[in-house]
């Protein structure tokens, strides 16, 4: 890498701080963590060079968010560019070199074929047309409430982030996300869809590079089964695809989603969300998922280098996991708090005599920095965020781990058996346990999400089946080799089934006329109003417009506050009385009343006319809003 090339990042570093739409939003994408990398080593990959740089980049950008909000969050692009820009020029004084292996191009092309598959179908969602928004399927539910999130963000940036489907309240936990899409529409410009369609999109090859990076190092630089390691795990969903056979075999009714997330009707209660499903229908553990994946990577990174800037950089990407997803946290930092133990035994004998503190120093920093994190989001969260999780044994864990994972166990044991003496194999197979040991001793009642448990040992018995299962797929031996292709292709229907199902399913969400409603909305009245729309899970004004709701989605307030007016706020679309209808909406701070396409044939929505209390102050294609007139 020649020397002017540094000088040129600084240049792109101020590029970077520019409010320059697209180039501004790749810049982001790319540069922070690029900066690092090439700060940190002397001779990368090219998996390494667009794996770490982009995992970095999106886990570094809510910590700088974070770092200057008592200044302003719309100084964090501000903050990152002055990273780089220093960062260039340091490299440019130093002289330093850096080369680059593209030996492993053959993963960038599996990272390609993935990021094509998912843009295509992420395409497909949260698109106005001329029929109005269009939604994938289920992206109305939690989808649109973490959209609805950023919106409120980019319209009223705070931290934490407001929550839009209940005033005065915020958002506590698991809420990089939402942070992240609202600041990336803020710095560049490009709106809040598109920002999330591409950075889902680039998360989902990360996924699936940073998974081939920890088997690589994992395995000791084998690139085929690292490889294939990295394949299995974005790639294999499991046996749903047999029972769905099984239900079309038998004349029975199919309901696709329910058979992909394994809640199989008299057979299977508990889901399992498999990495590719994650991608389809993103969520916070989406981007756990990959912060998850990174911060093992990054721990063996720091434990084999013995670096001090290496245990700093993992300490803050291990913070920013706890910001990202909680539950992704738990397990991966109680994997990581026993391997540090494990080193420090048995290196115990050459710490104590040459008082080698540098060694300790080293595996502890990223754990402490990552015990700040998590005491500063437990005294953010609400005092009913530990009543969600549970002792308990769902029935039908080792049903669901046969279907899902079942293939794979027999070769991931095996795999673990042929790397029993590697150090670093050892913080994987600590992972897995863990986790199946969570599996079996806790229950999720509120949300019903033990399954994650199963998410994560997907990862540990995904990397070493793939290390076993190379060793058939390259031998010699073509009974092997169909023997392995077999258990592969076994887990590969399931994927394709919900690749096809999200690609081909897709409704309005709201109609035109709505649509234009909340065009109006977003120009004409103050970001703080509070309006009442159909109060369900899958409301439409937040996440088109910013503004709040004066109730929505009972299970997410429920889950986040504590707090369930359902009820009561449902009532409302049935009141006949317009001085009682005007009296409860006042009393709920209500500034605007939203009748639209689902509104319009409640019993409210004749009380509203002709009354009083309320002025119509938009009447466009068969939607109304009045305004609530205050005393």
């Amino acid at each position: 890498m020649r020397r002017e090339f540094w000088l040129g990042l600084s240049v792109a570093g101020v590029l970077m701080m520019l409010p320059l739409s697209w180039l501004t939003l790749v810049l982001l994408l790319v540069l922070p963590g690029l900066a690092i990398l090439l700060l940190l080593k002397d001779k990368v990959t090219l998996s390494e060079l667009i794996g770490v740089s982009g995992t970095l980049s999106i886990l570094f950008l809510p910590l700088a968010i974070l770092f200057i909000s008592p200044v302003s969050v719309r100084y964090a692009g501000v903050l990152l560019g002055v990273m780089v820009i220093l960062a260039g020029l340091y490299g440019f004084w130093k002289r330093k070199t850096v080369t680059v292996d593209t030996s492993d191009w053959q993963v960038q092309v599996v990272a390609t074929l993935i990021f094509l598959i998912v843009l295509i179908i992420t395409m497909k969602t949260f698109v106005i047309t001329a029929e109005g928004l269009e939604l994938a399927t289920t992206h109305a539910a939690d989808l649109n409430w973490h959209l609805s999130i950023a919106q409120r963000y980019v319209e009223d940036p705070q931290l934490p982030p407001q929550d839009p489907y209940l005033p005065g309240y915020e958002i506590v936990y698991n809420w990089f996300m939402q942070v992240v899409f609202g600041e990336l529409t803020l710095l560049t410009g490009v709106g809040l869809f598109e920002v999330f369609k591409v950075l889902i999109t680039f998360v989902s090859a990360l996924i699936f590079l940073d998974a081939y990076l920890l088997a690589r190092a994992i395995f000791n630089e084998d690139l085929k089964a690292s490889l294939l390691a990295g394949i299995i795990y974005v790639a294999s969903s499991g046996l749903s695809w047999l029972y769905l056979a099984y239900l079309t075999l038998s004349g029975l009714p199919i309901d696709i989603f329910r058979v992909i997330i394994y809640e199989w009707a008299g057979f299977i209660r508990l889901k399992y969300d498999s990495p590719s499903l994650y991608m389809l229908l993103p969520q916070t553990q989406t981007f756990g998922l990959l912060a998850m994946i990174f911060g093992l990577y990054l721990y063996i990174q720091t434990v084999s280098k013995k670096s001090l800037a290496w245990a700093i950089v993992t300490g803050v990407a291990l913070a920013s996991l706890v910001m990202y997803h909680v539950i992704t946290a738990f397990p991966v930092f109680l994997a990581l708090g026993l391997f540090f133990l494990y080193v420090m035994y048995r290196e115990h004998k050459q710490i104590i005599e040459k008082r080698d503190l540098h060694t300790v120093a080293v595996a502890a920093i990223p754990l402490v920095l990552a015990a700040v994190a998590t005491i500063y989001e437990i005294l953010l969260m609400s005092s009913n965020a530990g009543s969600q999780i549970a002792l308990g044994h769902h029935p039908d864990i080792y049903l669901t781990l046969l279907v899902t994972l079942g293939p794979l166990i027999p070769f991931a044991l095996w795999g673990m058996y042929q790397a029993r003496d590697n150090l670093y194999a050892v913080l994987l197979m600590l992972f897995a346990g863990l986790n199946f040991v969570f599996l079996n001793i806790f229950v999720m009642q509120m949300t019903q999400n033990t399954y994650r448990f199963i998410v994560y040992l997907a990862l540990p018995l995904s990397l070493f089946a793939g290390l076993a299962l190379s060793k058939w797929l390259f031998s010699a031996s073509k009974l092997k080799i169909l023997a392995a292709a077999l258990v592969i292709l076994a887990l590969v229907p399931s994927t394709i089934t919900i690749i096809m199902f999200y690609n081909d399913s897709s409704y309005v969400h709201a109609p035109t006329g709505d649509v234009k409603a909340f065009q109006w909305i977003k120009a004409n009245t103050p970001k703080d109003a509070v309006f009442y729309e159909e109060p369900t899970h899958f409301v439409r004004l937040p996440v088109m417009t910013g503004r709040n709701d004066a109730y929505a989605g009972e299970i997410y307030t429920l889950q986040y506050h504590n707090v369930d007016k359902q009820r009561e706020m449902e009532a409302i679309l049935y009141m006949t009385d317009k001085e009682a209808l005007y009296n409860k909406l006042v009393a709920e701070d209500v500034d605007y009343v939203f009748v639209g396409s689902r509104e319009s044939g409640y019993s409210f929505a004749e009380t509203l006319k002709n009354n009083s209390g309320f002025t119509v102050v938009y009447n466009e294609e068969g939607v109304k809003i009045y305004q609530v007139n205050r005393p």
